[in-house]
């Protein structure tokens, strides 16, 4: 069932049916949408919290690292963050031993690079990522799957 792009969403029309408590916000695409991601996210926090990574760190793991390294300023563009955030979160990831700042001759700033246990988190990151990826979808089939992927790219736009 298509709904009409033009009609407006039903906030304070709801039926007996959808009623809960007078609050129709809890029957939104939105609603549903940030109350999946808290839960796959508190998940995927504890495995990886037993890599003595906080939430959002896996973030900047899984970008296409070269041996050009990323600045500051193109890690949180990549990772939609502000620069104070990006700032903390390298900061404490280079205590860890993930990333290595480094100068280069002729540029402003540093770039950041992955250092080797770096590279090893990542792999294990990479495989908690996908188990996730499985557990939010395992009751879709492979055409749902498909449709979720392309209605959330749709909706990114």
């Amino acid at each position: 069932m298509e709904r009409d792009r033009a009609a407006p969403l039903p906030y304070g029309r709801c039926t007996p049916a959808h009623d809960r408590g007078g609050n129709c916000l809890t029957e939104t695409a939105l609603y549903w949408l940030v109350l999946l991601a808290r839960q796959r996210r508190t998940e995927l926090a504890r495995d990886l919290a037993a890599l003595g990574m906080y939430s959002g760190q896996e973030q900047v793991l899984l970008q296409q690292w070269d041996d050009r390294g990323f600045t500051q300023s193109e890690l949180a563009d990549r990772v939609q963050a502000a620069p104070a955030t990006i700032t903390r979160m390298l900061q404490r990831m280079e205590r860890a031993g993930f990333v290595q700042r480094e100068r280069r001759p002729g540029e402003r700033g540093s770039r950041v690079f992955l250092t080797d246990h770096g590279w090893m988190a990542r792999a294990t990151v990479e495989a908690l990522w996908l188990r996730a990826e499985e557990r939010l979808v395992a009751n879709l089939s492979g055409s749902e799957y498909a449709s979720l992927r392309s209605l959330l790219a749709k909706l990114g736009d």
